[in-house]
């Protein structure tokens, strides 16, 4: 059980935020609690991202979350989400700037009996073992997340519209009493169910509230040096992922596991060229993948000068397609038309 407690001052600093990265983490939670009957609405996204993930990658990220899931993860894993929209891209950026130093100095606070078996990789090498752990998060988004983003963050903006009101209109305490779930509001105590038993009182410091939709695979708590709190909570809207995924998003497998395209192109430049299976704009793009506008535009020249894609221009828009070099290559590799 989370138990927080707020002071005044915290209490007037309650904030909400979306996190793609806590989504892609509870996800990946949720395939390894329902392993063989999903609940509604998650069975036809779990169908896809069972076939489209790298299996190798998968079982290792896998057995990452699963040995972490009991334990309270530390911020270099987990962080606390930016205010205002961001990507998973941004947010693993900032894991891959963390110090050695931090890792193990927040390794030792978190655990001064010593650091659980899971994490003991991050304590003897926190530099290599982030950057594996980023590196598959990343691996793992592209394939299964990341056609589905731009829905999900329609959904998710509507949640935070929604709370918003709330929290303007009638108050922290009202928004925090209507969170659902098993989450409980009283005498200035916010209690959640968690893995684990947490005792935590805020002075002076931010709460984060983050709405998940991937929410009944784990409950995601983080606190970093500042003092700053980020909690989860199961969100409205979850059926956008019975809904068919963004065409042209997601990744194809080879039959023993590997992403042929990726490989050859890399991971961000192949999800672009997968992502104009229909024309589309950078904009676009950058809002399906996650990925920075100057980066699409960035591959887009490179796969325009190879011949893999066109521009056509439609009114004030530039639309970007693919072309018949492209076609070819995502047939080939990926063993189908897209």
């Amino acid at each position: 059980m989370i138990r927080i407690t707020l002071d005044e001052s915290s209490l007037a600093k309650v904030r909400i935020a979306t996190s793609p990265l806590w989504e892609t983490l509870s996800s990946i939670a949720l395939l390894n609690r329902y392993r063989t009957e999903m609940p509604y609405p998650y069975e036809a996204w779990a169908g896809r991202a069972r076939q489209v993930v790298s299996q190798p990658f998968y079982e290792e990220l896998s057995g990452w979350i699963r040995q972490l899931r009991p334990l309270r993860w530390p911020s270099f894993l987990a962080s606390i989400p930016a205010a205002g929209s961001t990507s998973i891209h941004d947010e693993l950026a900032a894991l891959r700037r963390t110090t050695p130093q931090d890792v193990v100095s927040e390794l030792a606070e978190l655990y001064p009996d010593g650091v659980p078996g899971p994490l003991v990789s991050f304590a003897d090498s926190p530099a290599d073992a982030l950057a594996r752990f980023t590196d598959l998060v990343e691996s793992y988004y592209l394939a299964a997340l990341a056609p589905y983003w731009t829905a999900m963050r329609g959904v998710l903006e509507e949640e935070i519209l929604f709370r918003g009101r709330t929290l303007a209109t009638e108050g922290t305490g009202a928004m925090l009493r209507d969170l659902g779930g098993q989450v409980r509001w009283e005498g200035r105590r916010l209690s959640l169910p968690h893995q684990t038993d947490i005792e935590c009182v805020l002075r002076r410091s931010q709460l984060l509230i983050v709405p998940v939709l991937f929410g009944r695979g784990m409950r995601m708590f983080s606190r970093d040096f500042q003092g700053t709190t980020a909690i989860s909570y199961q969100a409205r809207g979850a059926a956008v992922l019975a809904t068919r995924p963004t065409p042209g998003a997601g990744s194809g497998t080879s039959p023993c596991g590997l992403d042929r395209l990726a490989l050859l192109l890399g991971r961000s430049r192949a999800a672009v060229l997968r992502a104009l299976a229909v024309p589309t704009t950078t904009t676009s793009v950058s809002e399906t993948l996650g990925l920075a506008p100057s980066t699409v535009s960035e591959h887009l020249t490179t796969l325009s000068a190879a011949g893999m894609i066109r521009r056509r221009r439609v009114g004030f828009r530039v639309l970007y397609e693919l072309d018949r070099g492209g076609l070819a290559l995502i047939s080939h590799l990926d063993g189908q038309q897209p």
